[in-house]
C-alpha cells in the first residue's frame, strides 16, 4: 500500500498539493473513480428507477440494484437486507421512528448526537427510560453493560468505534448481553466501515448503519443493514412513490423490504458512486486500510505524547487521535494548524455528554486515512508544537 500513489487518484490533492487532510472521521476525500462513476451515470444512464419500461430506465435500475448487492457483499449481508439512506443520521431516525419494542433504551456516554438523539426523542414520546453505558479508557465498559442491560431493556444502541477516542468497542460481548435479555441491538458503524472489514454474521447485531461520505463515497449516501425478519417488522419511515404495491382510496399495500423504506426518487447516482467507492477500498484491501490507519495513528500518538503540555485521549491501535493542549483552546490549535495547511477537527465532535463526563469542552482530533503519509504526521506534530509556543 503506497499512500503517495493513492493520493494521485484524488483530484483535491492535485488542486491543493500542500494540503494535509486529517479530518477523515468527519468526511473523506473522493477518488477520481467515484467522481467519474457519478458523472458517467448522469451522462449515460440517468433515469428514474423501478418504474420505466424503456431501456434507459432498465439500465438505471440495474445499476442501482447492483450497487445494493455490492454494499451487501461488503458487510457479508444479503441483498434484501440493505436499505439505502442519506447517512447514518437518517438510518438512526428511520429505526427510532419505525421500531416497536417493549422496554427501555440503553445508549452510551460516547454516543454521537446522531446516534443518541433519535432514541432520546422516542423515549420521550413513548415514556421510556434511558440509561447510559459508561466509558472506560476510551471504550464502553462491558461491566457497565452487564449492570445496565437487563430484562427491562428493549433496545441497545451504541457505536462500533468512538468518533472521540477511535477505540473499538466490544460489540460481540455487548450484543450477547443484550440478546440474553431479548433486547434489540443497533450498531453505529460510521467510523468502522471506512477502516476495517465488517461481517454482520460475526457481529450478530440486529441493525447496523454507516455513511458513504466517510468511506470515499458521495455525500447523501448511506446504508442501513437489518436482519431481514427485523426489517419486516418495521413500519415504513416515509410514504410515497416507489415503496408501494398498490394504492386505493381505502387501502394501501406496501412493497417488500427493502424497497418499502425507500420512498420517492433516491440518490441513484450517489449510490452508484458509493458502490465505486467500495470497489476502490476492496481493491486496496480493508485489512491494508486498517493497518495503514492504525500505523499512522500510533505514530501520531507516540509523537504527541513526547510534547509537554499535550494530553492524548486515544490509545495505540485507535482509528483516530483526540488530544488537548494545556491552556490552549482546541479551536485555536486547529486554526494555527490550518494556517500551516493541516486540516483537523476541533470541538465536542457531536458528543457533548461524553465531553461533560470528561470535564472538558472539546478536543483537537486528527483522523488519518489511506492517502495520508508519515511526512504529513510530522507536519501535524510540528504544528502542534508551534501552537503551544504561540499560545503559552
Amino acid at each position: 500500500m503506497n499512500p503517495n500513489k493513492i493520493k494521485q487518484d484524488f483530484p483535491v490533492f492535485s488542486e491543493k498539493p500542500e494540503l494535509v487532510y486529517l479530518d477523515n472521521a468527519a468526511t473523506s476525500q473522493k477518488p477520481e473513480a467515484v467522481i467519474k462513476a457519478v458523472e458517467d451515470f448522469y451522462r449515460e444512464k440517468n433515469s428514474n428507477i423501478g418504474r420505466g419500461l424503456y431501456e434507459l430506465a432498465t439500465e438505471a435500475t440495474k445499476a442501482y440494484e447492483e450497487s445494493r448487492e455490492t454494499a451487501a457483499d461488503f458487510i457479508g449481508a444479503e441483498k434484501d437486507e440493505i436499505v439505502f439512506v442519506r447517512n447514518t443520521t437518517e438510518a438512526e431516525n428511520l429505526l427510532a421512528h419505525s421500531t416497536d419494542f417493549e422496554g427501555d433504551i440503553v445508549l452510551s456516554e460516547m454516543a454521537h448526537h446522531s446516534e443518541q438523539l433519535p432514541w432520546r426523542r422516542k423515549a420521550e414520546q413513548e415514556e421510556k427510560e434511558i440509561n447510559y453505558l459508561e466509558t472506560e479508557d476510551g471504550e464502553i465498559s462491558v461491566e457497565s453493560a452487564k449492570q445496565m442491560i437487563d430484562e427491562d431493556t428493549g433496545l441497545v444502541a451504541f457505536s462500533h468505534i468512538s468518533n472521540v477516542f477511535g477505540e473499538r468497542n466490544e460489540v460481540e460481548k455487548i450484543t450477547e448481553i443484550a440478546h440474553e435479555n431479548d433486547a434489540l441491538v443497533v450498531l453505529d458503524a460510521a467510523q468502522s466501515a471506512p477502516h476495517r472489514p465488517l461481517d454482520v454474521d460475526d457481529l450478530n447485531v440486529d441493525f447496523m448503519c454507516f455513511s458513504g461520505h466517510k468511506m470515499l463515497g458521495p455525500s447523501g449516501t448511506g446504508v442501513l443493514y437489518g436482519k431481514k425478519h427485523r426489517l419486516e417488522e418495521l413500519r415504513p419511515y416515509q410514504v410515497g412513490g416507489g415503496m408501494i404495491k398498490s394504492v386505493k382510496k381505502d387501502d394501501v399495500k406496501y412493497s417488500e423490504v427493502p424497497q418499502r423504506f425507500e420512498a420517492g426518487t433516491p440518490n441513484i447516482a450517489g449510490v452508484v458512486g458509493l458502490a465505486e467507492a467500495i470497489y476502490y477500498l476492496e481493491e486496496i484491501g480493508m485489512e491494508n486500510v486498517h493497518e495503514h490507519g492504525k500505523r499512522l495513528s500510533n505514530r501520531i500518538i507516540e509523537d504527541l505524547r513526547q510534547i509537554e503540555g499535550v494530553k492524548v485521549l486515544s490509545s495505540q491501535g485507535a482509528n483516530l487521535v483526540s488530544f488537548t493542549c494545556r491552556d490552549v483552546h482546541p479551536h485555536d490549535v486547529a486554526e494555527l494548524l490550518n494556517q500551516k495547511g493541516v486540516a483537523v477537527r476541533a470541538g465536542n465532535h457531536c458528543a457533548q455528554p461524553q465531553m461533560d463526563s470528561l470535564g472538558i469542552s472539546g478536543t483537537t482530533r486528527a483522523s488519518p486515512y489511506i492517502y495520508n503519509t508519515e511526512e504529513e504526521v510530522e507536519r501535524l506534530v510540528e504544528g502542534v508544537k508551534e501552537a503551544l509556543e504561540v499560545f503559552q
